[in-house]
């Protein structure tokens, strides 16, 4: 963000000026949220401070109350010293007894710690901070909550708990990302001056958040005459003599999520568990081996299917041997239509990742870290640590689109240039078959026309989205991936 302010300057403005913008656009935002009211400022020494003295100026000039504190001392750089004494009307306390300060506001604003904080907060500030969280009081957090690290979004100790963050300029990985989401409360854009096109220039734009209005703009339109060839044939070759409940929650998933057929590919030793379960699937019982997974020999018939489909998924509960890992290399060698590869595909494929890169068609991946490691050869925690970078990593040397499965899902597409971080999702969605509904999603969206990347952000989105509306009504602890199948088209009726 430095760099586009320099950039903003070159242009004219003066860094006093950004000051005076930031500040000014977040009293602005306050005091629409919450009035004239007794607002106590708790500013740091730097930059940040400086915007919560403007901000501390603004407000008073509205006719409120306000106190500032200084727990760090005063601020060092001219810019915020100079704002600092301009305040008028305000009370500015360098030692005090926060505990009374606290009870006297209303609102409390936390301007101590800007983008740059690393680790976590000395004895003093953390005991200020827990004291503020206790009070009740709502919290103001001006670009980062304090406590929080900005870029990596990891909270190593005593943070603020805002119910408002005002963002400066731009969102940031803290505020999109898991844990520090949390601790952002509603989140809102200041406009400070800076250009789309300075950020553009002096930032990594790659990576982007989506909202609901973005995901309804994306979506296939449902026109009003059509049938069900309209809206795409996704095959699923799925499930286990072991793990039936794979296929039947892949594939009822993607009937839920608009594909007009959903032909399930299954192994013939799990017909007495999955026919009775399912209904508007069209079934196609395929040769078993021994171990009551796909035989090898299935592929001729998975293959000629395939060629009256729009979209395949392969992998929920196929488990993971010698068969199904041949009956793998063999769809991803000779099918023609978008590939979904999850769950035990994966596993099968393990480090011959030149299988995805010589595929005859699109292919999304859709690991969760354990997996990615297993393809990659990287350790899960250097995976964990950066899941954007190994998302990246992957697709550019695979040319395909990667679904990061976490708490921070990421979506990358297959130039790598182009990377989604979801910003749905919660624990509930912690559980066994979770992933099968996600795969059934993201091929049913890939059946009925959608790109690779568009549909693989769609479905991770809606995912989480439909987890997020469900917990207002379950616990996330009771949470099942069935309970979501029958929300989901409830759900779903938002972005029609």
């Amino acid at each position: 963000m430095y760099s586009a302010e320099c950039l903003a300057v070159e242009r004219g403005l003066s860094f006093a000026e950004l000051m005076e913008n930031a500040g000014r656009a977040c009293s602005e935002i306050i005091f629409e949220r919450y009035g004239i009211k007794k607002y106590l400022i708790i500013s740091g020494k730097g930059k940040n401070g400086g915007d919560g003295f403007v901000c501390a100026r603004i407000l008073a000039e509205k006719g409120c109350d306000t106190t500032i504190l200084l727990p760090c001392g005063r601020p060092v750089d001219d810019i915020s010293i100079n704002n600092m004494d301009l305040v008028d009307g305000g009370r500015i306390y360098e030692t005090a007894d926060h505990g009374s300060l606290i009870n006297e506001a209303d609102v409390i604003i936390d301007a101590l710690f800007g983008t740059g904080f690393r680790g976590e907060p000395d004895e003093d500030i953390s005991a200020l901070i827990n004291a503020v969280n206790s009070s009740g009081k709502p919290v103001v957090s001006i670009d980062t909550p304090s406590g929080t690290e900005c870029d990596t979004a990891e909270i190593h100790g005593a943070c603020f708990k805002a119910e408002l963050t005002v963002a400066i300029s731009a969102l940031k990985p803290i505020h999109i990302m898991k844990p520090s989401r949390s601790v952002c409360g509603e989140i809102a854009v200041a406009d400070i001056g800076i250009t789309a096109s300075e950020l553009e220039r002096s930032c990594d734009i790659t990576k982007f958040a989506l909202s609901d209005e973005d995901i309804r703009r994306s979506l296939p339109r449902r026109p009003e005459v059509s049938h069900k060839g309209t809206f795409g044939n996704a095959l699923c070759i799925l499930g286990s003599r072991n793990m039936p409940g794979a296929a039947k929650i892949a594939s009822e998933g993607a009937l839920r999520s608009g594909a007009g057929l959903v032909t399930l590919a299954f192994p013939d030793a799990a017909y007495s568990a999955i026919a009775p379960s399912i209904r508007e699937q069209v079934m196609l019982p395929c040769p078993s081996c021994n171990e009551g997974t796909f035989s090898a020999s299935a592929a001729d018939t998975i293959i000629q299917k395939s060629k009256a489909c729009t979209a395949a998924l392969i992998g929920c509960g196929i488990g993971r041997n010698e068969e199904t890992a041949a009956l793998v290399k063999e769809i991803f060698g000779r099918i023609e239509i978008p590939l979904i590869a999850d769950a035990d595909a994966l596993n099968c494929i393990g480090t011959s990742s030149d299988m995805i890169k010589n595929a005859k068609s699109s292919v999304i991946i859709t690991p969760h870290p354990a997996e990615m490691s297993r393809l990659t050869g990287k350790s899960v925690s250097k995976i964990t640590d950066d899941p954007c970078e190994a998302a990246a990593d992957f697709a550019r040397e695979n040319g395909c689109t990667v679904i990061l499965k976490g708490a921070n899902t990421v979506v990358c597409n297959s130039r790598a240039d182009r990377i989604y971080v979801n910003t749905s999702g919660n624990s509930g969605l912690a559980k066994g078959g979770s992933g099968d509904l996600l795969a059934g999603i993201l091929v049913s969206l890939s059946a009925q026309g959608m790109e690779p990347f568009d549909a693989a952000c769609a479905a991770v989105y809606i995912h989480g989205g439909c987890a997020d509306e469900y917990a207002a009504y379950v616990s996330k602890a009771g949470m099942l991936p069935g309970d979501l199948i029958s929300f989901l088209p409830g759900y779903l009726k938002k972005f029609e």
